[in-house]
């Protein structure tokens, strides 16, 4: 910011859109203190995509003539098509994009540019271009879902027969297949989707027509903005529209949820690629070194993507914060959102690309796996089990399984080390088949319950995981652009306006 508080004039006061109502010029600390372009330029797409389709209501509605509005659909539309292949930058004195836009159409178009803010106040122009790009982004986000989905899914299937410890409190638990550990992330996975989903779902609702609170008392018609547009639906009450932010909390929820999880699963990247565990190593491309330790090979990346979810819970504090005492309706105060907003949204999208080359960077090491299965007492639960069966109430068998336990370890051995004779010492309801059920390999397999380990299992869960991505996957593909930019860019129905 300036430290100059006695500076120079921002301009004349018809710089800027409001400007009529006042005598001399902004000062120029209040007007970086204000300004926004140098954020919400990124939103120039999505309110030329707007305008686009404001300027072509107000033409079907015969709010503007022909003339006026065949040039500002003109003008428009070469602006959008200038921005998307990079010919126009966003730059200028402008407040903010909005703004710039405006200004930029009446230096092409002339004294019709400047009708085509009739019936729009830029607080539905402002949240209608925030929608779009929200919707947006969270479409890329859910593609990089389903490809983190898509590189777990296929390790998992080919490491179903393959066992290790499940760990609870961090300690060892029960044998499971290195399959339904992977199956575990691609499940939270499928649910930080739907959480994306019904964000984009959230923000799929046209304020275009909301004007600055009350509507307008133009024959406007904002349902056909909002298929113009793409979006769902349109507004129910005014003031609620232009005052909503809650889409915006939705995305920085989803953001905030996927990043955990992915950092848990980082988590586990930098656990098990530790000499204590070994049950993976990282490709070099992976990995990073030590300056002054030559032997060294760093995990940096899945600790950065696992630090990267305090950014994402930190921004939906700071919203939540944001919004929670604001009356109704537009506050100044919304600015803020954008830029707390566009960084997690940034952060998933690179965290996600991260996440996946980390994914792809993986060696499973089974031979550490296996010999993991030793020294945890892992099966100690299907003992209990096996004494169920055989009539012994289960905290009975509890009871006489921790006896087992204890001998076991002070003999530095298994329970299915143990011969039948120790065992019935403590278990003596233990059958002769009692060995058969202790091995890891079989307590896998015997754990068919639904969503279990066991090898069928595990392939039904394979087997769901691939169909719900491939629908994500054809959902995503089958997302068009909004009709307008079909309309004024791909289909060039301009031209056939304009003969």
């Amino acid at each position: 910011m300036a430290s100059d508080v006695d500076g120079p004039d921002t301009g004349t006061p018809g710089d800027v859109l409001w400007s009529g109502r006042f005598d001399g010029p902004l000062h120029p600390v209040i007007h970086e203190f204000t300004g926004s372009l140098h954020f919400d330029r990124r939103l120039v797409r999505h309110d030329l995509l707007a305008s686009l389709a404001h300027a072509r209501m107000l033409r079907e509605t015969g709010i503007l003539d022909e003339e006026d509005s065949d040039l500002i659909l003109s003008g428009l539309s070469r602006m959008l098509t200038e921005v998307e292949t990079g010919r126009l930058e966003v730059e200028g004195p402008d407040e903010d994009v909005h703004s710039w836009i405006e200004r930029t159409l009446v230096e092409r178009v002339g004294e019709a540019g400047k009708r085509l803010h009739t019936a729009r106040s830029r607080n539905d122009q402002t949240a209608v271009a925030l929608r779009l790009y929200v919707r947006e982004r969270l479409e890329d986000l859910l593609a990089g879902v389903a490809g983190m989905q898509r590189v777990l899914t296929g390790q998992a299937a080919a490491y179903r027969k393959t066992f290790l410890p499940g760990y609870t409190h961090l300690q060892r638990g029960q044998p499971v297949s290195l399959a339904h550990h992977l199956l575990a992330h691609v499940v939270a996975l499928r649910s930080d989707a739907e959480r994306l989903e019904a964000a984009h779902d959230s923000a799929g609702v046209s304020p275009l027509g909301a004007g600055a609170l009350a509507g307008s008392s133009f024959p406007i018609d904002p349902a056909r903005c909002a298929a113009l547009l793409g979006f769902d639906r349109t507004f129910a009450n005014s003031m609620h529209i232009v005052g909503d932010r809650d889409y915006v909390l939705d995305a920085a929820y989803a953001c905030a949820l996927l990043l955990v999880h992915l950092s848990r699963w980082a988590d586990e990247i930098v656990l098990w690629s530790t000499r204590e565990f070994g049950f993976i190593e990282l490709d070099d491309s992976v990995s990073q070194g030590s300056s002054i330790m030559p032997q060294k090979k760093n995990p940096e990346a899945a600790e950065i993507l696992r630090g990267k979810s305090a950014r994402a819970i930190g921004n939906l504090t700071a919203l939540l914060a944001l919004v929670k005492g604001l009356p109704l309706t537009f506050n100044s105060d919304f600015q803020e959102d954008k830029e707390r907003l566009f960084d997690s949204l940034d952060t998933a999208d690179w965290s996600l690309a991260a996440a996946i080359a980390i994914a792809r960077g993986v060696v499973y090491r089974t031979d550490a796996m296996e010999a993991a299965l030793a020294g945890g007492m892992l099966t100690a639960t299907e003992l209990a089990d096996h004494l169920v069966r055989r009539g012994v109430p289960f905290r009975t068998a509890h009871h006489q399984v921790g006896e087992a336990v204890r001998i076991a370890e002070g003999a530095g051995v298994e329970l299915w080390d143990l011969d039948l004779e120790t065992l019935r010492a403590c278990c003596p309801m233990a059958g002769d088949d009692v060995h058969e059920v202790l091995r890891p390999e079989a307590a896998v397999t015997a754990h068919d319950s639904p969503g279990g380990p066991a090898p069928g299992r595990v392939l039904e869960q394979l087997q769901t995981a691939d169909r719900e991505v491939a629908e994500l996957e054809r959902w995503l593909d089958d997302r068009p652009d909004p009709p307008i930019r079909r309309a004024y860019l791909e289909e060039r129905l301009l031209d056939e306006v304009l003969g």
